[in-house]
């Protein structure tokens, strides 16, 4: 049952746990401020809303436990009623976060960060006309050199030919 909550949620985004709450994957798209775009942001937060599980969510449990629908929703249910006991105080969703009970709180702490994958880019003006004075200057003294150290080359490989 774990390893499919793990999936479901890789798969969709959210994972609803009667009466404890949802763990949702949260998405902020990137942003122009001035003139730095803001890197998208990601992360997974838990929400303490009573909700109950999509027909969906049944469908696919059901399907990856191979039992009927009904079955499906008791099974879950029974999974979530003992979820956190006296031995159990916390729920590892994978490499996600864990869920964590104390005093009938419950806590969230995540493992993901999308700041180790998401910068800021910050946008200047550049003076292209001087980049480009400087480029030609370097391509004509390169080709000239170029040119008359094969010329040199030539001469010498005509004259040991002939020696």
């Amino acid at each position: 049952m774990h390893k499919s909550l793990i999936q479901y949620f890789a798969q969709n985004g959210q994972l609803i746990l009667p009466n404890i709450g949802i763990i949702k994957w949260h998405k902020q798209d990137a942003e122009w401020v001035n003139s730095k775009l803001v890197a998208p942001k990601e992360e997974i937060l838990f929400e303490k809303i009573d909700s109950k599980p999509s027909k969906s969510f049944y469908h696919f449990l059901s399907d990856q436990l191979e039992v009927s629908y009904d079955q499906a929703i008791i099974q879950y249910e029974n999974y979530i009623a003992n979820l956190f006991n006296e031995e159990q105080l916390t729920f590892e969703l994978g490499n996600f976060g864990t869920l964590s009970k104390n005093n009938g709180l419950y806590y969230w702490t995540t493992h993901f960060s999308s700041k180790a994958y998401f910068k800021d880019i910050e946008i200047t003006k550049i003076d292209l006309q001087a980049d480009l004075e400087t480029k030609k200057d370097t391509k004509n003294i390169s080709w000239y050199r170029w040119t008359i150290l094969l010329a040199t080359l030539a001469i010498l490989a005509i004259l040991f030919k002939y020696i």
